[in-house]
């Protein structure tokens, strides 16, 4: 069992299925509702969680019912989270998450200006005990600490490099892994071609880089700057909302057990397949049980 230490955005999605994506005005009626955590680095550690990790999730909170719901609810899911910070006087982030009938999802989010940026109360022994680090954009300042804490003591370190209200590119060079969205991706280095986006997001940052690009699968460079990839797996998908902070915590997980990249993406990427089975979010995580048969039979 390895400890996955993830530093980021955590809030509380209310997830409502729909027929259809609302347009416009009006009123809509929902088919089911859940509330489950979400966030890039929450929904990562709750993965790292059901594949059998040590996961502790580090980021701030509003001291407040939402706050507290949500903690509970990541506690639950097997994640250590009783070093958050929760900040006075100050609103927990939240999500509404409208999902339809093919599994496509629209998403309004909330996340507090006034939440304080300050990274230094970050727990030193946390991350200095740390098997793996992963983080997020979505905290800049926590993820700035969070990396430059980890390369101090030699951690192996991930960003999840997804597009940001904010230039968030200093980042990408801290991490030794960094996987995209591909809009992330085209926002880190102004290129739509994948392959092109890659090679110059390697020359930018030193990093070892990826993209996941949902049904197209996921591309990597190898050692030798040789693209590479890993076709999606077909499923037919019920709620896509959080699969890729799923892949990610899955990708950490099977760095942390020392997989061979190629198998580590495909890991993931089974992972996040798995998870767009089931309407929930992050609740739709697969357990490492689960993940193993799957691969068992391909």
């Amino acid at each position: 069992m390895a400890r996955i230490v993830c530093v980021g955005l955590a809030c509380l999605d209310h997830l409502f299925k729909v027929g259809h994506l609302p347009a416009g005005g009006g009123k809509t009626f929902a088919e089911n509702y859940v509330a489950a955590p979400g966030g890039p680095a929450a929904a990562a550690s709750i993965a790292a969680a059901a594949l059998g990790h040590d996961a502790v999730f580090l980021g701030r909170l509003g001291d407040d019912d939402v706050g507290r719901e949500l903690t509970a609810r990541m506690a639950r899911c097997g994640v250590d989270v009783s070093a958050v910070r929760y900040i006075n006087g100050q609103s927990s982030q939240v999500s509404s998450v409208v999902v339809d009938q093919n599994g496509e999802r629209q998403i309004i989010n909330f996340s507090s200006r006034h939440l304080d940026p300050d990274p230094s109360w970050l727990p030193e022994k946390i991350i200095a005990s740390a098997d793996f680090l992963l983080t997020d954009v979505r905290w800049p300042e926590g993820a700035e600490e969070g990396l430059k804490r980890a390369r101090q003591h030699t951690v192996p370190s991930l960003i999840d490099a997804d597009i940001s209200p904010i230039d968030t590119s200093h980042l990408i060079g801290l991490a030794d892994y960094a996987v995209f969205s591909e809009k992330g991706l085209q926002m880190f280095v102004d290129e739509k071609d994948i392959v092109k986006g890659l090679q110059s997001a390697r020359r930018k940052s030193r990093a070892w880089v990826a993209v996941t690009a949902g049904e197209k699968g996921s591309y990597w460079l190898d050692e030798r700057g040789i693209i590479c990839s890993c076709p999606a797996e077909q499923v037919e998908a019920i709620d896509t909302c959080g699969a890729g902070d799923v892949f990610h915590g899955a990708f950490a997980a099977a760095l942390a057990e020392k997989m061979h990249i190629k198998e580590a993406m495909h890991f993931a990427g089974v992972t996040a397949s798995l998870k767009c089975l089931s309407f929930g979010g992050s609740l739709g995580t697969p357990d490492r049980a689960t993940v193993d048969r799957f691969l068992t039979k391909v």
